[in-house]
């Protein structure tokens, strides 16, 4: 039986992905790239599982050089429109009923840990035990060994719940069960060439799920 929960935040808890979207097109003629519509996320996921997220960058033209300038201006961007982030239907009401089972509840996230309390605090999400901010967009699996050595965890009885292909391949290296969940980056079908130990759908499955680990 599991006793912690990790989860990331962007795409997990938070649905922001809306909302980063709109401030990276914003700014594309900064950036010298081409800008994301809505209606075209079916199509890049699918871009994404067929031929990796190096090729969905190639196709919008933001090259390798470019992504960190881009992560960094929209992350400074976003914390000035928390405002505007919701919570995924379903999510506190699940959290909710882990903290009644016993379950240890963190989160661990590139966004700046007191932006992650303020939204969390702002909608009443039940208390977590502890949040991490890691700045790295690759090397989560050295993150989450990080957080096993600080908190005394044995990786057996924790699981991590992210909504990215590399929130499973950091679980692999790192030897922790992960749920893969479907509504945030990845989108359904974007675990298929990947070995997450269970894929959900909705937040309603996450509870079950997680006890039947």
């Amino acid at each position: 039986m599991k006793q912690i929960v990790i989860f990331d935040f962007d795409g997990t808890l938070a649905n922001s992905i809306g909302l980063a979207i709109r401030l990276y097109n914003q700014h594309v003629q900064q950036f010298g790239t081409d800008p994301i519509d809505q209606s075209e996320l079916d199509d890049l996921r699918k871009m994404a599982r067929d031929h990796g997220y190096k090729q969905v960058l190639k196709h919008k033209k933001v090259g390798l050089t470019k992504l960190p300038s881009i992560v960094l201006t929209i992350g400074k961007e976003m914390r000035s429109h928390m405002s505007e982030v919701k919570p995924y239907e379903g999510i506190i009401a699940a959290l909710q009923e882990l903290k009644a089972k016993g379950y240890r509840l963190g989160v661990l996230t590139s966004n700046q840990e007191y932006l992650v309390r303020e939204f969390l605090e702002t909608h009443q999400y039940p208390l977590f035990d502890f949040i991490v901010s890691e700045k790295t967009l690759f090397g989560k699996d050295k993150a989450l060994k990080r957080i096993m050595k600080k908190f005394a965890l044995d990786s057996r009885g924790v699981v991590y719940v992210g909504d990215e292909v590399r929130d499973v391949a950091a679980c692999n290296k790192a030897l922790i069960d992960v749920i893969a969940v479907t509504w945030g980056v990845a989108g359904v079908g974007g675990f298929d060439k990947v070995a997450p130990t269970k894929i959900i759908d909705t937040t309603s499955q996450l509870v079950p799920t997680i006890t039947q680990l």
